[in-house]
This record gives structure tokens, sequence and C-alpha cells, in this order.
């Protein structure tokens, strides 16, 4: 998964979104506090995370806030510091998540503590012009309720061996591992058709039908051009005079980087979560999310866990026993447990159109 941008000279100087200096240093952090918690599970001489880091790393602001995160997260949430962080850790994921580079262009907000927010949806009133000493007219902008934002979590456990956490090399393999099970999950759940749940927010494509794509037989660039059109007037009137994202599977994203090369000024994001020859059409301010605080990190080396990525209670009301499962303290591992409050939703479905098995 990845992103690329296909511009024209209407984008001007424009720079494509990518991770700075800032979402770096705080996915250094992050990387740094899962190997504190880590080695000090498995080494009990090491002292605790906090104390660990200072020895290592000396003085680190952001990894301080990470590492706080895990132990008291209920009281440090709505900090400012610690929201830069997590808004940070996402653009770090924007190599590796198209999810993760849309949510980043959208509308960002923050729960602070309540239970959902409301998001209305603005009509814009219509100005005109008026004659020197003419009464100005007065206009109503009308608000109305048009999506909700429920809190939500994406939490992953990863199992590492003793000897890989030791390893000089650990840093650069755990930030690996952490970019790698973040960012593809994010763009799992965004970008697919699933209505919301307990567990999760809606995915984008939920109750929206598939537009219907040309037909094969004319030449490939003129269908392309032709499916272009299509879902651009199916987010026009709420994309406006700009704002469009096209997110595709990464066949279709080779095929419009390739056949267009310089004529689009959207934004082209890749996804591998998508099926291949789909692509996605979004009108990016129509996309509201919520980025609550940074991950949270947790570590044990004493536990079992079943080891399945549809993971089933070790032993469930029936007395079934989950396989395969087994002891970290015998195989010297460490789980490492990461949760991160995150959540999105759309401010109106006329904000997204797609096709599947698009001709080109």
């Amino acid at each position: 998964m990845g992103r690329m941008v296909i511009r024209s000279i209407r984008d001007g100087n424009r720079p494509p979104l990518v991770p700075g200096r800032k979402s770096d240093a705080a996915l250094t952090a992050l990387t740094r506090a899962v190997i504190a918690h880590g080695l000090t599970k498995i080494d009990g001489s090491q002292g605790n995370p906090a104390r660990y880091a200072q020895r290592n790393w000396g003085d680190d602001p952001t990894l301080g806030l990470v590492l706080r995160a895990a132990v008291s997260p209920a009281t440090l949430a709505g900090t400012p510091a610690l929201a830069q962080v997590a808004v940070a850790l996402l653009e770090a994921l924007v190599p590796v998540s198209a999810g993760a580079d849309l949510l980043a262009r959208g509308l960002a907000l923050r729960f602070d503590g309540a239970a959902q927010v409301s998001v209305p949806n603005i009509a814009v009133p219509v100005a005109d012009f008026v004659g020197e000493g003419a009464p100005i007219p007065v206009v109503q902008a009308p608000t109305s309720a048009d999506a909700t934002l429920l809190p939500h979590k994406l939490a992953v456990i990863t199992l590492l061996s003793g000897e890989m956490m030791r390893n000089t090399n650990a840093e650069a393999l755990v930030r690996q591992v952490l970019i790698e099970s973040t960012g593809p999950a994010i763009d799992k759940v965004l970008f697919s058709a699933n209505p919301a749940a307990a567990d999760r927010p809606a995915g984008l494509l939920n109750g929206i039908a598939a537009l219907t794509p040309a037909a094969a037989g004319s030449a490939k660039g003129e269908i392309l051009v032709d499916d272009l059109q299509k879902l651009a007037g199916a987010v026009a009137p709420v994309a406006g005079n700009g704002g469009v994202v096209i997110v595709a599977s990464p066949d279709a994203a080779v095929a419009l980087s390739l056949r267009l090369s310089e004529r689009v000024s959207w934004p082209v994001l890749t996804s591998t979560s998508l099926a291949a020859r789909t692509v996605i059409a979004v009108a990016a301010n129509a996309v509201v999310s919520a980025v609550e605080g940074s991950p949270m990190i947790d570590s044990s080396t004493q536990s079992s866990v079943h080891r399945e990525t549809v993971p089933a209670e070790l032993v469930d009301v029936g007395g079934t026993l989950a396989r395969p499962v087994a002891s970290l303290f015998q195989m010297d591992e460490v789980a490492l447990r990461l949760k991160w409050p995150i959540s999105w939703a759309l401010r109106t479905s006329g904000a997204v159109a797609w096709m599947q098995g698009v001709n080109w």
C-alpha cells in the first residue's frame, strides 16, 4: 500500500501529503516505547519502561508522553501535546495506508471525553451583489445532524521473541512491524462496504451502490476518462471545485499513472485492501475522523494466547479449547498489545462514488 500524486499545473506548488519530522519522531517514540515495555518484561533488572527509556534514549518529551499514555490514558487523552502525537502517528502510516492519508485530508475532530460527536451538515448561504445604499439581504444557514462519531479502537497483539527484542536492530524491526500491522488495518475497514458494528465504524462504501464502468471495446484511455468523468460527476455536488481524492487498487492506480500522466490534478492513493480494478472517488471534506490520544501499549511474558488473526476464547462456554495456544513464558516471547482510539464517519453518502471491474 502506498500513495502517488498525479498533478497538473493547476496544483501549483502544493506538496503531496507525506510524513514529516513530527510524524517520524512520533513513530520513533512509539517504537521505543514498545521496546521499553517488551525488554523490561523479559528482563526485570532493566527497571520500569520509563527508566529504561531514560537510560537508553535520554530526555524525549514525545516518548515520555507515549509511555505515560500506556499507564494512565484516561487523564491524558485531552491534552494538546498527546493529541499532536496521535495526529503525527496517523501521518506516519501514510506510506503504507491510503486510509491514513485520506483521514488526514478530511475534517479532524476530538472526543475530549464525550460519548459521541454529532457532526452538522451546514447549508452554505448564497451571497449576492448589492447596489450602493441598498439593503443587504439576510440569509440563514440551517444546520442538521448528518453524521455521528462514536468511539472505537484499533487493537492488535504482536508476539516477538526474546532474541528479537534484545537484537541491536530491534528498533528498526519493531518500527516496521508497527507500520505493517496498523496501517493496513485502517484500510481494511475504511474502504469496506460493511455496516457499522459495536466494535467498528462503517466502511465508506456501506450502502452506496457501485457505478457501472464503461464497457470494454473502445481505447483504454477513452474508457478511463469516461469512468473518471462519471465518478467526478457523482461527488461534485459535495466536493465543489476540488477536494476530490481517488483511491484505487494497485493495478488501477498504475493504469491511471501511465495513461493519464500529468492530466489529472487529483491525488491518487493506492490500497491493497481493494479488489483488483476497483476505483473510489471521495470528497475529502465530507470525511470526518477522531483520533483520541496516542496508542496505548501493554506487554506480557506470562500469558497464553490463541495464535490466530481471528482469535477465540481460550476456553469457550462449552469447554472447547482454542488451538493453537502457546505459553509466552515457555517460548521466551513477549506479547505486545497496541490499542489506538480512532474512528470516522461520512457526512453524506453523496461524497463517495466507486466502481468495480473497470476495463483499463
